[in-house]
This record gives structure tokens, C-alpha cells and sequence, in this order.
């Protein structure tokens, strides 16, 4: 066992206009008529700091790991990589602990999936599914400057002291070597805005979203484009510019029972802290100080973190082969590398990330109550129906199907108010074309003009699985 030093510290910061006019100087030397060296004139500065012709190269990551490559090759030489955009400030101890391409085998990434599983996160209370979840989290942070999209992570449990920040603590320490930090959660859609740009501008490898209200259920537009573009754009706070960022930081969600709604649940995967006492921190421990063992073995963890990620044999296959979920390239590079590792491992324990993105999606509370509204709709009316036949539906207050249906449509709505054709329309204007699951069904509310009466109506598509 071999301590590795604690990494430094790298951000993305802007040089001021004193900087970089002390930058150029290093290599031109500005003289007046008489032949002093002078200071470099204020207005080529400004030209220069905004300059955009692609001459100058651009910086989007600073990398202190290796990056395995989609065709198996690593990337990790110490210096500026300009066609990647990404500065590697890699130490020589951490590189050593770098396997080999083309030297790992099938046991090796059986004995480093186990390593993992039944040694490191022992004592994490999750199943085998969760296991490889936080496994994927590590590997997408170390991936994270390759990927053009990439998933969120949420680790919950029921109740205080399960261990959902030790078990990110463990995480983010394996991946990065230093303690994470938290940030605030706001209610307030504009305040993380701006918070996003900020950890965004500085090139943070994650941002941990730490002890949110319980139950609460997170949809946010920021970090929902955040996790679908390689690129971030937006206002800099306090002036009139936009600034465009690379998006590569991983987004870490934990609290009691809390979880992704909306568009946000088809991008994330979840990690459940079952627990099965009232003080699940008393309980006993393989590891006592499960974060002090990860610091200590942190070397044996990067080792198997790479083994798992080179022994991946969708690497050898085509950069057009067919990959699934909708993070294509994180699927080649890091999803599909746990599965191969879990299926060596484990083979009685499937895993499969499609079914796993799935799961999150039903969960999804919201996309559970549409699920619910389409069903009663369906069972409603089999062919055709208009906003005016389900605002009378709606406006019934002895028919249970209408009731459901209120509820959903109209939440907190007073017992005297009545429907609309036009309030129903608008409500349902958000729904359309959305597809949602319940058993063995998927259901999709559609519509088009009935041309002879000259009104708009709806229908239930059904497809059956």
C-alpha cells in the first residue's frame, strides 16, 4: 500500500489585462525611439484579449488524471494537449499507478471489479446495482473532458446518517485526491444560474449538491442543458457579455428521499442507501474510516478504476458501432465498461445502464402522475376526445376519473372552480407527444384538427410493449 500525495489544486482563472500585457512581454520586447523598453501600449492589449481567430488556442479542462481515449490509446502526457483543449498536470506517482494498454485480460478487470465492489465500498449500504453506479461516477469524472454529455448522480436514502456524503467523500476522494466541497442548494432558478457559470468558468471536475431539503424533487433548465452539451453558454454576472464554457463538470446530488422530476430524470442514475436501523451510523463497519481507507488505498483504486476502463472491449470496436442510452459516448468509454466488469465479476447480477436510466424515468413522480391521467383518459374515452368533453369530466365532481383527472390538471385548485375548454387545452398543450410507461404500456397523448367540425381533438395512443 503506497500513500499518493495530495494533488494540487488547478482552476480555470481569467488573467487580467496587467497579466497578460506582462505575458506578451516575455517574448517581445516593446522600445521607444531612443531604444528603452517600454510597456506594451494599453489598446494591443485590449485587441489581443479579444482576438478571435482561432490562432490563440483555447483551454476547456485541467486534467490531473489520464484520459483513456475512445479507441483504447491513453492521453496523459505531462503539458497543454491544444487539439483537446485540456492541460494535464498529471504526478508522477499517480501516473505509475497507470496500467498498461493492451496488457489487461479478463481477470484483471474481474479481480479490479471485486477489488471495488467487495473491498472499497464494503461498507456502502447499496446493492450490487448501486456498487456500480459509484463505480461509473468515479470513471465519469475521470472520463469528464471527453464526454459531450454526460449523466447526473443522486445518492438518497430515507433518513440521517446513512452515509450518503461519506460514500461521495469516498468518491470524489478516489477519483480527484482531495476533500470534496459542498455547494448550497437554492430554491431560486436564477441564483443557480449564476452559481452553474461560475463553477463552469473555473473548470471544476464536479459540483456536489449536498444535504437538499427531504423529498424534495429537482428539475432545473441550467442544469438539465449542462448535462447534454459539451458547451456552456451564458450573461457574465455584473456585465453585458456572453461567455461560452465547457460543460464538462458531473453534477453529485444527496439528501433524504429526494430525486429528479421532469426532464432531468432521463439524465440521471441514482444510487439507494438501504438502511435497517434507527441509528445506521452505530452500525459495524469492515472499514471504521471508510474515508481515511480510500485515502490510504487510493493508488490500488486508481489502478482498478484504469483496468476497468482499458479492459473494456467496446473499445475496439468502430467509433459508428451502435451504443446505447442517450450518452453515447459515455457509454462507450465508461458505461459499458462496468457493465463488462460486472458481468466478470458478478454474472448472476446483471447490469444494464439502459435499464437502470429507465428506472430513474419511472420513478420520476411527475412522469408517474402523467402516466396515471392517460390511463384514465384511455379508459375514458377509446377513440376521440375534445378539451370541452374533458373539462365536463373535470367539472364532475361525483365521478372519480374526473377527480383524478382535476387533480392532475389543476393541482390546488379551490372546490368551486370550473374548468375550461380553453384552461384544459393549455394545460394539456405541455403534455402532448410525451411518451410515459405504466405496466406494460406506453402511452402517448396526441392530436390533430377534426377538419368537418372544425375543432382541434385528442386521442390515447396506446402501444403495448
Amino acid at each position: 500500500m503506497t500513500r499518493l500525495p495530495t494533488p494540487e489544486q488547478w482552476v480555470i482563472r481569467r488573467m487580467t489585462e496587467p497579466e497578460v500585457a506582462e505575458m506578451i512581454e516575455r517574448h517581445i520586447d516593446f522600445v521607444a525611439d531612443d531604444g528603452r523598453s517600454v510597456h506594451m501600449p494599453t489598446k494591443f492589449v485590449h485587441h489581443y484579449v479579444r482576438r478571435d481567430d482561432g490562432v490563440l488556442p483555447t483551454i476547456v479542462a485541467v486534467s490531473t488524471l489520464p484520459l483513456v481515449l475512445a479507441d483504447g490509446n491513453v492521453l496523459g502526457e505531462d503539458g497543454f494537449d491544444r487539439l483537446r483543449g485540456i492541460d494535464f498536470r498529471i504526478q508522477p506517482e499517480v501516473g505509475a499507478t497507470i496500467p498498461k494498454p493492451g496488457n489487461i485480460n479478463d481477470d484483471d478487470v474481474e479481480r479490479a471489479m471485486r477489488f471495488l465492489t467487495d473491498d472499497w465500498l464494503v461498507d456502502v449500504a447499496t446493492d450490487y446495482a448501486g456498487k456500480c453506479t459509484i463505480i461509473a461516477a468515479g470513471l465519469t469524472i475521470i472520463e469528464r473532458s471527453l464526454l459531450d454529455q454526460r449523466p447526473a448522480f443522486f445518492v438518497t436514502a430515507g433518513r440521517r446518517g446513512g452515509g450518503k456524503t461519506t460514500t461521495l467523500t469516498m468518491l470524489i476522494k478516489a477519483a480527484t485526491g482531495i476533500w470534496p466541497a459542498a455547494a448550497a442548494w437554492s430554491a431560486n432558478e436564477e441564483e443557480r444560474r449564476k452559481a452553474l457559470l461560475s463553477y463552469f468558468m473555473y473548470g471544476v471536475p464536479y459540483i456536489l449538491w449536498d444535504n437538499i431539503a427531504r423529498g424534495t424533487q429537482i428539475s432545473c433548465p441550467h442544469i438539465e442543458k449542462s448535462c447534454t452539451a459539451a458547451y456552456y453558454s451564458d450573461r457574465r454576472l455584473g456585465v453585458s457579455e456572453m461567455v461560452a464554457t465547457a460543460a464538462s463538470t458531473i453534477h453529485f446530488f444527496t439528501g433524504n428521499n429526494i430525486g429528479p422530476k421532469g426532464d432531468l430524470a432521463s439524465r440521471s442514475l441514482g444510487v439507494r442507501l438501504e438502511l435497517d436501523r434507527y441509528d445506521p451510523e452505530n452500525r459495524n463497519f469492515v472499514h471504521p474510516d471508510p474515508v481515511g481507507w480510500t485515502d490510504d488505498h487510493r493508488a490500488e483504486i486508481l489502478e482498478a478504476f484504469y483496468t476497468i476502463l482499458l479492459g473494456n472491449p467496446k473499445l475496439k470496436e468502430p467509433r459508428n458501432a451502435l451504443m446505447r442510452t442517450r450518452f453515447k459516448m459515455w457509454y462507450r468509454l465508461v458505461g459499458s465498461a462496468v457493465e463488462h466488469a460486472a458481468m466478470l465479476a458478478n454474472p448472476d447480477r446483471e447490469i444494464d445502464f439502459q435499464k437502470l436510466f429507465l428506472a430513474t424515468e419511472e420513478d420520476d413522480e411527475e412522469g408517474t402522475s402523467l402516466a396515471g391521467a392517460l390511463g384514465v383518459m384511455a379508459e375514458q374515452w377509446s377513440m376521440t376526445f375534445n378539451a370541452g368533453d374533458l373539462a365536463l369530466l373535470i367539472n364532475d365532481q361525483s365521478n372519480p376519473r374526473g377527480a383524478a383527472l382535476r387533480e392532475f390538471l389543476f393541482p390546488g385548485a379551490p372546490p368551486n372552480y370550473a374548468a375550461t375548454p380553453k384552461s384544459v387545452s393549455k394545460r394539456l398543450k405541455s403534455h402532448l407527444d410525451e411518451p410515459v410507461k405504466i405496466c406494460e404500456r406506453t402511452l402517448i397523448l396526441r392530436k390533430h384538427e377534426d377538419k368537418h367540425n372544425k375543432k382541434l381533438v385528442y386521442f390515447i395512443n396506446v402501444v403495448t410493449d
